[in-house]
């Protein structure tokens, strides 16, 4: 699903999504392919959910973001430095 279509089916909800196809480019995440997880009305509870989902699968590329937004701005963020040593 896209985005677009994510925001005409949810229509001023909070939805968490899974990052089903995405790649890198110029610092962003560009999400291809989205499969929605869970909408809300409340941003607490989507917050709540993202890391209830999270903390259970680590290695997924989960979001949330409310579809009023029209286009999703991913920062990608770098990580450096060392980490539980």
């Amino acid at each position: 699903m896209l985005w677009e279509d994510v925001r005409k089916s949810y229509p001023d909800k909070w939805v968490v999504f899974e990052a089903i196809e995405a790649h890198s480019d110029s610092n962003y995440r560009i999400v291809d392919d989205i499969a929605v997880i869970d909408s809300f009305d409340d941003s607490m509870d989507a917050f709540r959910r993202h890391n209830e989902l999270h903390k259970q699968k680590p290695n997924r590329e989960l979001y949330f973001f409310h579809t009023s937004r029209k286009d999703l701005d991913i920062r990608e963020k770098k990580w450096t430095g060392l980490r539980n040593i």
